[in-house]
Order: C-alpha cells, then sequence, then structure tokens
C-alpha cells in the first residue's frame, strides 16, 4: 500500500519549483535525454538527421565472407544492344530442307532433319554428313547445292532451309519465379523484363537482385572424329556392293557393338579394378580361349581412386540487376537477352531466428524474406523489460554447420546511432541479458513516480516518520 507523505509549506513549494523547471524544459526541448536510473529506455534524442551503415557480418575476423556471386558485375553498355546477326544453327536444331530434282525432273522433296550433337545432318544420296552447326540458313544452303554438285547428282539444285525449332536459341529462367524453365526468344529485341513475363514474374516482393549467367565465346560442339579402318582393309564403296569387307574385317565392329559386360577377350584375367579391366581390354593376346566376365568378378568400389578433375570450368560473364530499380523503370537495367543466357533470380532468405532474455514477448520469429535488423528484432519482441542491461545483448549466429560464434553488441549505442544496426541471418539467436545492479534500479524506479497534479508517490519503505505521530494515509 502506498501512502502520500505529510510535507511541510518549505518543502511543497521546492516541490512544486522543482516540477515547474522540469517541465519548462521538457516543453521548450531541453530535456532530450533518456528516461532517469532507467537504462533500458534506449533511442536518440537528436534533432539532426543521420546516416548509419547497416553491416551483415556480426564478427569479421570470425565469420566467413559471403562468397555468394562475388564475380557479379554490373551491366555494361554493350548489354543493352540487341544481337542483329543472322541466328546459326546449332545442335539439336530442327530443320526443314526442301531439296529440287532430287527425285526427278520438277520435284520437290522436301525433310526435316534435326541436327545432331556433332552438328552434322545426313541428306539423301550423299555418302557423307554434312556440318551444318555454325552455319546460317543461306550459309546451309549453299554449303548443300555445292556437295549435291560435287557428288555429281544434281548440277546445280534448288535448296530452301527453314529452321523449326531453334534450340540454340533458349535461354533459361530458374530461381523465385512462378514458371521455371527453358524458352525461345522471340524477337531480335528480346529484354530481361520479356523474359519475366515469359516465366510469368517473380514469386516474391522482397528479391533483390536477378543475375545473368552469360558464356563467353562460340559454343564448342562436338566434332566426330575420323573412323578408322582395321589395318588390310579397304573402304566401302557404295557404288560397288561387291566390294563389302570381309568377315575378318567385321570380327572387330561386332566386338565393339557387344555390351562391355558380356565382351569376351582373348588371354583376358578376371579385372579386378577400374584400371585393371581398361589394361585387359587393351592387350588381347590370341592364344588364350575366351573368358566371359561375371557379375562377381566386377571392379569392387574399393579400388576406386576419386574423382579426378573434369578441367577448367567454362568461361561465362555474370551479370547483376538490381530488381528494385528495374521495377523502378531504370531501363538500364533492362539488358538484352541473348542465346545460351541463363536468368537467375535469387530467392530471398527466409526461417527462423529467436529473441530471448530480457525482452517482453521473447520466442522464435519468422524472416519472410524482407531484410531484418537487430533493431527491427527487438522492437518485434516489445522492447526490453524493467531488469534488462543493454550493453549486454549478445547475438549468437551459426557460422558452420558445426559452430557458432557469440558476439557482445551495444544495444544502447545502436539505437541512438553511434554504432551500425546489423542484419538479422536465419538462425540467429539474440539474447538480453542483465547485471547484479539492474534489480535495484527497478526498485528505485518503482518507489518514486510523478503522479497527476502537484503531488508526489512513493512506497511506503522510503518513507520516515514525521514529528507530528506517524503515517497519515
Amino acid at each position: 500500500m502506498r501512502f502520500r507523505h505529510r510535507t511541510s509549506s518549505g518543502r511543497l513549494w521546492t516541490a512544486i519549483t522543482q516540477a515547474s523547471a522540469l517541465a519548462a524544459l521538457a516543453l521548450t526541448g531541453g530535456c532530450e535525454t533518456k528516461g532517469f536510473l532507467d537504462p533500458t529506455e534506449m533511442g536518440r534524442y537528436k534533432k539532426d538527421p543521420l546516416v548509419m551503415p547497416i553491416v551483415s557480418q556480426v564478427d569479421p575476423a570470425v565469420e566467413e565472407v559471403d562468397n555468394q556471386w562475388a564475380t557479379a558485375q554490373p551491366p555494361t553498355a554493350d548489354d543493352l544492344k540487341p544481337t542483329t546477326a543472322d541466328y546459326r544453327i546449332s545442335p539439336n536444331d530442327l530443320l526443314a530442307i526442301t531439296l529440287s530434282d532430287l527425285n526427278g525432273p520438277n520435284t520437290e522433296t522436301v525433310k526435316q532433319q534435326r541436327v545432331s550433337e556433332s552438328g552434322n545432318i545426313s541428306l539423301p544420296f550423299l555418302d557423307q554428313p554434312i556440318h551444318a552447326a555454325g552455319m546460317t540458313e543461306i550459309q546451309l544452303e549453299r554449303t548443300i547445292i555445292q556437295a549435291y554438285h560435287n557428288a555429281q547428282l544434281i548440277e546445280k539444285a534448288q535448296v530452301s532451309v527453314t529452321v523449326v525449332e531453334a534450340r540454340g536459341r533458349a535461354f533459361k529462367v530458374s530461381g523465385a519465379v512462378t514458371a521455371t524453365g527453358e524458352y525461345l526468344i522471340q524477337e531480335t529485341d528480346f529484354r530481361l523484363l520479356d523474359a519475366l513475363v515469359m516465366a510469368r514474374d517473380v514469386s516474391s516482393q522482397f528479391v533483390q537482385y536477378i543475375y545473368v549467367i552469360r558464356p563467353i565465346g562460340e559454343p564448342e560442339v562436338m566434332q566426330q572424329p575420323p573412323m578408322t579402318m582395321p589395318s588390310g582393309a579397304t573402304t566401302p564403296n557404295p557404288s560397288n556392293p561387291t566390294s563389302a569387307p570381309s568377315s575378318e574385317e567385321l570380327a572387330p565392329r561386332s566386338q565393339a557393338n557387344t555390351p562391355l559386360d558380356l565382351q569376351t577377350s582373348e588371354a583376358q584375367p578376371a579385372a579386378t579394378s577400374v584400371q585393371g579391366a581398361v589394361d585387359t581390354l587393351k592387350a588381347s593376346p590370341a592364344a588364350e580361349p575366351k573368358k566371359v566376365i561375371l557379375a562377381d568378378q566386377a571392379p569392387s568400389a574399393a579400388s576406386f581412386d576419386g574423382f579426378h578433375d573434369p578441367g577448367p570450368a567454362p568461361k561465362v560473364r555474370v551479370i547483376r540487376i538490381p530488381y528494385e530499380a528495374l521495377k523502378r523503370g531504370e531501363l538500364q537495367y533492362n539488358i538484352a537477352i541473348r542465346p545460351r543466357d541463363t536468368i537467375y533470380v535469387a530467392p530471398p532468405e527466409t526461417g527462423f531466428y529467436f529473441v530471448g532474455g530480457h525482452v517482453l514477448r521473447g520466442g522464435a520469429f519468422t524472416l519472410t524474406g524482407q531484410k531484418m535488423t537487430l533493431e527491427d528484432a527487438i522492437i518485434s519482441a516489445g522492447m526490453l523489460d524493467g531488469l534488462a542491461i543493454p550493453q549486454r545483448t549478445d547475438i549468437i549466429r551459426h557460422i558452420a554447420p558445426d559452430r557458432k560464434v557469440y558476439v557482445r553488441v551495444d544495444l544502447e549505442k545502436i539505437f541512438a546511432g553511434e554504432q551500425p544496426d546489423i542484419y538479422i541471418k536465419p538462425g540467429d539467436e539474440i539474447t538480453v541479458g542483465s547485471n547484479a545492479i539492474a534489480p535495484f534500479l527497478a526498485a528505485i524506479r518503482g518507489g518514486f513516480r510523478i503522479s497527476y497534479g502537484l503531488g508526489f508517490l512513493y512506497d511506503i519503505n522510503y518513507a520516515y516518520p514525521t514529528t507530528g505521530g506517524g503515517f497519515i494515509p
């Protein structure tokens, strides 16, 4: 129970004077300070504007730098220029080829031919395939005309080539979009916004960056290796069917067409390792009987010597596009999309972070994709309770699957704008601590309070008897 203490007229006048002075000071703007004896009161009480950075690392000495898309670059002026050159045929393209006078005078032959992985196509009555990859439609027409002329089949053929399905004009979209997949460039001036329309726009409103992965240089087309004939064999002549190779010449080819686990080898012992299987396939003496490699004689997993270096990585260039700027209409980021581009819309970070200790509402909170700072996390937890000490705040961040770092921060300085704020990451744990003085400060704050009007209330434990004889309720 609280009591109003009896005071003398002099003490009452002193209290009124001090209260009036404090009220005048507050009204005139001179009381720009935090609460008296209250370390939980945080904020910046200055009127001048202030710009402070927000950092992502809680401890740069321990926490590793995020190397994701570290090589990304902003777009250049050349990225805004569309490609105006004619389309060049690529592997797996579907072609419609029209030939005149092939089956007789004044006749037309239409053939749909898909370009092989090695970039070749085969045409009727031609012994050798034609390498079509890398050519335009007009160049391939001239090449076909010349091929029939050299084969003495058609003196001057009428040839028409049309790319029905241009797989080399495709680009890919992945990441935080509604419809990921592979799409075809519809026109010469095809840009990033057009590609996002095809992918039905981004799937999150908190997307920050879009990365365009662009190969450098022309694609490498697999060249078909020349066919080697066995020693003593003659090349078959298509015009002379009687010049077919003998059965001895065909024996190695029939051996090569047999599945590997059923092949027979002469004088080959059972292979005990991957390298041993290769060596036994190379050596083929003719004196030993033929053996079949059984399933229980297959190479064991213990002989595997690991994966080898597959070679240099493909040369690519990564272009970073700020999505917010693109959405605002800054068209310098609306770059032209080119064949073989991969558009990756980086999804925002989602997950949970945890706030505990001396806050009003601790628990697990959700990161929905929007960037959140330490100040936002404390405000979401209802700010601090009466025993909190802002200088004893710890951020616990996982820096590896089996490691985490503890970093002490000063909430008071962060809220006052004296230290930069920190971005929260999924899995972060925020704990606000206390000390031995905090309970005494809380007791003092609870014992003395200003009341409405001219009264001054304080707890009975702090009262003392007067000469008038006791306490007056």
